[in-house]
């Protein structure tokens, strides 16, 4: 029979409050209200691998309970090419199915990758200032700029940050300042609308509550 684990330490502790910390920062999924970055303290590297193992089932139950607070919007940088059918990226549970896209018009050029949990429109992508009188997404805009994922000059918004939209249409809607329908608005390098790269079979509008 294995030895019982020693309990945790005032080191463990404060190890994985800077791991915990520095991942959290790094993935930049939340708002941080800590404004420090934890404190790396020294640590033998039996500790260390001890306190990495217990991060990482942290991470896997945060992220099984729908918490994916250290994993980064985006694996992988590198765009693919999409093939696979909407039920195909859903059953995937490993590396996220993701391509990018683009919405362009005047005064906007959007960039953005199609992942399991939705679209992340890419840092340094840009869209109007000006919005129309049906804007119906002006709360939720002015959050993100208070926020600071969107910062305004001119008559341009730029996000400061990858961010990620439950669905396409609020990210195109952000970016052009009226209501559009984000499966036809965002296209790949091919001209294909997003909505056929992923074989949708209901067409339509979707906003996130």
């Amino acid at each position: 029979m294995e030895p019982c684990r020693q309990s945790l330490t005032v080191t463990h502790a404060h190890y994985l409050e800077w791991l915990a910390l520095s991942h959290a920062t790094q993935t930049q999924r939340f708002e941080m209200d800590n404004g420090t970055g934890g404190t790396r303290p020294h640590t033998f590297p039996a500790l260390e691998a001890e306190c990495r193992e217990i991060f990482e089932t942290i991470d896997i139950l945060l992220t099984t309970l729908g918490y994916p607070i250290f994993e980064p919007l985006i694996r992988n940088r590198n765009p693919v090419a999409v093939t696979q059918t909407t039920e195909s990226v859903l059953d995937s549970q490993k590396q996220p199915i993701s391509t990018e896209f683009y919405c362009h018009a005047s005064g906007v050029d959007g960039r953005a990758q199609y992942t399991q949990e939705g679209l992340v429109v890419l840092a340094g992508s840009y869209g109007r200032a000006e919005v129309s009188s049906s804007f119906n997404y002006a709360q939720k805009r002015q959050a993100m700029l208070e926020q600071g994922l969107l910062c305004l000059e001119g008559d341009r918004i730029y996000f400061t940050r990858d961010v990620l939209f439950k669905a396409p249409s609020p990210a195109a809607t952000a970016l052009l300042g009226h209501s559009v329908n984000g499966w036809t608005k965002w296209k790949d390098s091919t001209g294909r609308t997003l909505e056929e790269a992923m074989d949708r079979s209901t067409p339509g509008n979707d906003y996130e509550a």
